[in-house]
């Protein structure tokens, strides 16, 4: 009898670990990242670039104003990352004001970006677009899409250096099974913009 208690306390103690691994694995399923898609110049070399200008993004959505929240995270990342220094936006709104750029979130034609080597000392800028800023309900479960694209631009030149696009998701199997809440649509942004720079840069 002594046996068999010790053969159900050991069983017990098993069981843990396999749940934690249960735990691991359904958290690894869930709060994914979709596939990247991303283009280098490999003829560029980025050692002379120093400071870029972030211009305003593109919104494919129906979210009003989440491109400026999406800039603002990419413009948090790229400083993070010591990558560039960014042209201040305000400044930057100066500029397109006064090159009367009326749709300043699209590239910049040749001549008006080569001014932003003078002007702003920016030897490239970074453009993007806010594909998909959805939320996704299933019963009382509900979490965000986030879909993104970024390139950045030879200010001399108008080449494009290096683009990615890419979309993640707030779903987690774990939060679904326990009533937990999802990541946030910020949240989700922030993994999705540093998963498209890895692209840029490496992990």
């Amino acid at each position: 009898m002594a046996s068999m208690r010790t053969g159900r306390a050991t069983a017990g103690r098993l069981s843990r670990p396999c749940l934690a691994g249960l735990l691991a694995v359904l958290w690894l399923a869930g709060c994914a990242n979709g596939p990247t898609t991303s283009y280098v110049n490999e003829n560029v070399s980025f050692g002379y670039i120093e400071k870029v200008a972030i211009l305003p993004f593109e919104n494919h959505t129906q979210n009003k104003m989440v491109e400026e929240r999406v800039r603002d995270i990419v413009t948090t990342e790229v400083l993070s990352r010591g990558l560039f220094d960014v042209v201040e936006k305000g400044d930057l709104a100066r500029f397109l004001r006064e090159e009367m750029v009326v749709r300043e979130h699209q590239s910049l034609d040749q001549a008006t970006a080569k001014r932003l080597i003078p002007r702003l000392q920016a030897q490239a800028y970074l453009a993007g677009s806010v594909d998909d800023f959805s939320e996704v309900r299933n019963g009382s479960y509900s979490y965000p899409l986030v879909a993104l694209t970024l390139r950045l631009v030879d200010a001399e030149s108008s080449r494009i250096i290096w683009q990615a696009s890419g979309h993640a998701s707030g779903y987690s199997t774990v939060d679904r099974l326990f009533g937990l809440a999802s990541e946030d649509a910020n949240q989700v942004t922030f993994r999705l913009v540093d998963q498209l720079l890895d692209t840029l840069t490496g992990p």
